[in-house]
């Protein structure tokens, strides 16, 4: 499967910056993958905040996403699990977090996790490979899968917005309510909870998908706590901070409420 030139161009046509190390990986991803898959390969996509834009290096994970042409044997699944997994100790930025789905459930409306193989593993990343994705929470792959719609940039095959549906707002809406949800219980002082509250309190009020720091900015001139989120932000770019659990179960809980009033509306 050729392809994208990622690698050489080093820049989308809308003007995001893709790093020379970003892409070449991207490339080596892709390789790997069709490789593996041959022909059945469909194509493969960064999406996160390599998509949206707000990557860091050195701090972010870059997220991949591929289509197959159809549902894995139980072959393929292990032997793109294992491709993955080797290619990410190359992986320039803290780690890779990869998903494959089969090009019928790309091209509809989410629902759940839906997808053949989830593999995550890098330089400071724990490897993880899931093959079931009723086990897994169906809100994060909803919201990746949004990001491919609409800012998913190809390394090899079609361009994503052809691949991948869009998702109804309310899906969105209903899917940012569980990561807070999941947030509280599981995650609550933690710089990606303040920040995914950041983003989704900004689609929630302005219908916008961004990154998550485009959230945080957004969301700073709105919330009285400017201390928080300035503390995520170090955090996210790998300085010194220190969050404190009620601000940020306070923020939590406020975005929950207007996540529900948008839902409402």
């Amino acid at each position: 499967m050729p392809m994208s030139g990622l690698s050489r161009s080093r820049m989308p046509d809308d003007g995001r910056v893709l790093t020379p190390e970003v892409a070449v990986f991207g490339d080596q991803v892709a390789e790997a993958l069709a490789r593996a898959l041959g022909t059945d390969l469909v194509g493969v996509y960064f999406v996160g905040s390599v998509a949206l834009g707000g990557y860091i290096p050195g701090e972010s994970d870059i997220d991949i996403a591929a289509v197959s042409s159809a549902a894995l044997t139980d072959p393929q699944r292990q032997s793109v699990a294992s491709a993955v997994v080797e290619a990410s100790a190359a992986c320039p930025a803290r780690g890779l977090e990869f998903t494959l789905y089969r090009r019928e459930v790309a091209g509809s409306r989410p629902a759940g996790a839906d997808f053949e193989v989830n593999a995550n593993g890098g330089p400071r990343m724990p490897t993880a490979v899931h093959m079931d994705p009723t086990s897994e929470r169906g809100f994060w792959y909803v919201l990746d899968r949004a990001i491919a719609h609409r800012s998913g940039l190809a390394i090899s095959g079609p361009p994503a917005r052809g691949i991948f549906a869009d998702v109804p707002r309310s899906t969105l809406l209903e899917a940012m309510y569980e990561s807070m949800a999941w947030h509280r219980a599981h995650e609550k002082a933690t710089l990606y909870s303040v920040l995914n509250a950041c983003r989704a309190w900004r689609f929630a009020a302005v219908d916008v998908l961004g990154s998550k720091l485009e959230g945080a900015a957004w969301a700073r001139a709105r919330w009285p706590d400017t201390g928080l989120i300035d503390a995520a932000v170090a955090l996210r770019r790998g300085e010194d901070a220190t969050l404190d659990e009620s601000a940020v179960d306070a923020l939590l809980s406020a975005v929950v409420t207007r996540l529900r009033e948008a839902a409402e509306a």
